[in-house]
């Protein structure tokens, strides 16, 4: 995977695998604004990761300006790319990544930290139908375009749909932790302590 300079001392590895140079660029630019913009603007404090509505937020406006009918991809590829860009440079540093980063966005429900679980453990544990590229992300938004989610009445299930994409793309980014892996590896203990605790 390539990786893409953001300043002359700051390289960093997009969490996809980017296939266009439209994509690449406004990723890049998406990165720098969210950890240099805010210098620009006079404010004191770098910023944090964002929060999970800014993903959801932007995709709904995404599909009320129709960028998901088949017909505007190349404007979509750089909406998507500014906005991945932009969840990255939240968990970055000019040197790195954040030490007190440990999830791609700020969740704040519960619909999307199930999703977004749900993405990391499909990331570690299986490789079909993980979200790998560029394409693969921008077809699998279209078919959330298709489903209605963005504009329909369902928001829990486009908070824990966009959830799960999240947290896949958040696995390349942050490794599997300890906790992760024991909950992978033994699912049952988890059910089975669940069910103590509900009869209790």
């Amino acid at each position: 995977m390539a990786t893409l300079q953001i300043t002359k001392k700051l390289h960093i590895t997009p969490f996809i695998d980017i296939q266009s140079t439209t994509f690449a660029k406004r990723y890049v630019s998406g990165v720098h604004w969210r950890l240099f913009g805010w210098r620009v603007h006079g404010e004191i404090v770098v910023q944090d990761p964002l929060p999970e509505h800014y993903l959801i937020d932007n995709l709904k406006l995404c599909a009320r300006l129709n960028r998901f009918d088949g017909d505007q991809d190349e404007p979509l590829r750089a909406d998507l790319g500014f906005f991945l860009g932009m969840l990255h440079g939240g968990v970055l540093t000019p040197d790195g990544t954040r030490p007190d980063a440990n999830t791609l966005v700020i969740i704040h429900t519960h619909d999307f930290r199930e999703g977004y679980e749900r993405g990391r453990r499909t990331y570690f544990t299986q490789d079909e139908g993980i979200v790998h590229t560029e394409d693969d992300l921008l077809d699998l938004l279209k078919v959330h375009a298709q489903d209605n989610l963005y504009l329909g009445r369902e928001q829990s299930t486009l908070r824990w749909a966009i959830g799960c994409t999240v947290g896949e793309l958040s696995g390349r980014l942050f490794p599997l932790t300890q906790p992760e892996q024991q909950r992978y590896e033994h699912p049952t203990q988890q059910v089975e302590h669940l069910t103590i605790l509900q009869e209790a």
